[in-house]
């Protein structure tokens, strides 16, 4: 009893909870990943059309909906009922997060896959059915490629929105966290595609990447400037992340290891005063995934005893 008090009194003693909450970062990560990888191979197609052969594009354009996918698996185990996922699908609630994501998995999907098998015709001569749809969607390549920049940049900015409408959890509840959740998705995006592309792509890559860091630094500052300079429970919540029980995590994985240290590399690489070292996208993709569990799991300790 004593213990409880204390925790309720003290903001930084990190509360008794029965579960480490991992389902719903996940989902978050890899939904904002899918999101991202969208974006930036549709917008290369948009830019270029001989874009489809480069092959980080055509690796991000087919995991994109993989990696969705995915993600919605986790999100499947957290909901209570899963047999009744379903009923999402059987009305649209306009003042409802949770509607419109599920409505906008309709639009990503069959644009996405169909992205992916044109990017990939050349590996698919064997079923008639899907060749002939192939050739009829082709020719429309750069239209539908428009359609999911603006279905990806939805998906990534909607990870972000679900959370911050939970109003029972003030440190979730900022109009800022679905800027922050969609540059940190592009910009691991940018990683994933970095990682896997040609050895000549990669300083193309490494100032995509850079730029969008420093948005996501910039969406980061945000965040926490208007936490700490608002009332009442946002800003006790603020006070919480980052001067808490979570505030080394938060402090070294994210803001050090995952924003500041790759925006030096990357910076240093594309003055051609450092070699490219892969060490550079891992910390993007950690402090990326880091962002996730921090913020859900702190959201949820705090409001435990708020």
């Amino acid at each position: 009893m004593t213990e409880i008090i204390s925790n309720k009194l003290n903001p930084y003693v990190y509360p008794n909870l029965d579960i480490w909450h991992y389902e719903i970062p996940l989902y978050l990560f890899l939904g904002g990943l899918a999101g991202g990888l969208l974006i930036l191979s549709s917008g290369m197609i948009l830019f270029k059309k001989e874009s489809i052969e480069n092959k980080a594009v055509r690796w991000a354009t087919l995991l994109s909906p993989v990696i969705l996918s995915i993600g919605m698996l986790f999100l499947l185990l957290d909901l209570e009922f899963k047999i009744h996922f379903w009923r999402f699908y059987t009305a649209f609630i306009f003042t409802s997060p949770m509607s419109w994501g599920a409505w906008m998995l309709l639009i990503f999907y069959p644009f996405s896959v169909m992205q992916a098998l044109i990017v990939f015709k050349d590996y698919i001569n064997f079923y008639p059915f899907i060749l002939k749809t192939i050739k009829i969607t082709e020719p429309h390549l750069q239209k539908i490629a428009v359609v999911n920049v603006h279905i990806g940049t939805g998906i990534g900015v909607y990870t972000g929105v679900l959370l911050s409408t939970f109003y029972a959890r003030p440190l979730w509840n900022s109009s800022v966290l679905g800027f922050l959740f969609l540059l940190s998705g592009i910009s691991t995006a940018a990683a994933v595609m970095l990682i896997i592309c040609n050895s000549g792509d990669k300083r193309t890559f490494l100032k995509v990447d850079m730029y969008l860091i420093s948005l996501e630094g910039f969406a980061a500052t945000l965040f926490i400037i208007g936490g700490v300079t608002s009332a009442g429970a946002f800003h006790d919540a603020m006070v919480y992340l980052i001067s808490g029980t979570y505030a080394a995590w938060f402090w070294v994985l994210f803001i050090l290891c995952g924003l500041i240290i790759p925006l030096l590399l990357e910076t240093l690489e594309v003055l051609n005063k450092v070699r490219y070292s892969p060490l550079v996208p891992l910390l993007v993709i950690i402090g990326s995934l880091s962002l996730r569990f921090i913020i859900v799991n702190a959201g949820q300790s705090f409001s435990t005893f708020y």
